[in-house]
């Protein structure tokens, strides 16, 4: 196995990750940023113009990842059951892989003004639009009831920020019963 060597630039993004999620987005300076990644101030200002750039390519990284993993595991001709089973999954396992920047973001969106809680929002929204276009389209198929596709997909979302919340704050992952089960009420209720 070759071990390949981190640039400079993915030591600066993986030492303020450390540094947000141990001291806080606001607390963190950019000289404890290039002290952890053991870089120059001119090598951050080289790829970064402020720390808000290095938030946002962390940002950029993760809503990438999220895009892939539903696009290599949630194939439109799957059934409606499959589609959201496996679409919860990937997106439990994304954010669970991603969990300490999606406390960061928690925290911070939470300080934020509504213009700049939606710019951080944008970056996971055609991965959002991607499962609200195969929920319309399995409504228009007949293999889900004339629904507004916005509230199946807020449901599942919903469902999603549930477990997300009880596995990072509680330490409970959900498991794949409970998915295949909220998958099931989803579906068919819960009388």
């Amino acid at each position: 196995m070759i071990n390949k060597k981190k640039s400079k630039k993915e030591l600066l993004l993986e030492a303020g990750l450390d540094l947000f999620f141990e001291k806080g987005f606001e607390r963190t300076t950019i000289d404890d940023i290039i002290g952890r990644a053991d870089c120059g101030k001119g090598t951050f200002y080289r790829y970064f113009s402020n720390k808000e750039t290095l938030m946002e390519e962390l940002e950029n990284v993760f809503a990438a990842n999220l895009s892939r993993e539903i696009e290599n595991n949630c194939r439109n001709d799957m059934g409606v059951k499959e589609y959201l089973t496996t679409s919860l999954r990937t997106l439990l396992h994304v954010f669970k892989s991603h969990q300490r920047l999606g406390l960061i973001r928690f925290e911070r969106e939470q300080r934020l003004n509504l213009e700049a809680r939606k710019a951080s929002s944008d970056k996971v929204l055609p991965t959002i639009l991607t499962l609200r276009n195969y929920i319309t389209a399995a409504i228009k198929k007949g293999a889900i009831r004339n629904l507004d596709p916005e509230q199946i997909l807020g449901i599942v979302l919903g469902v999603a920020h549930f477990y997300l919340v009880r596995d990072f704050k509680l330490g409970q992952p959900c498991t794949k019963k409970e998915i295949e089960d909220s998958v099931d009420i989803i579906l068919n209720g819960v009388i």
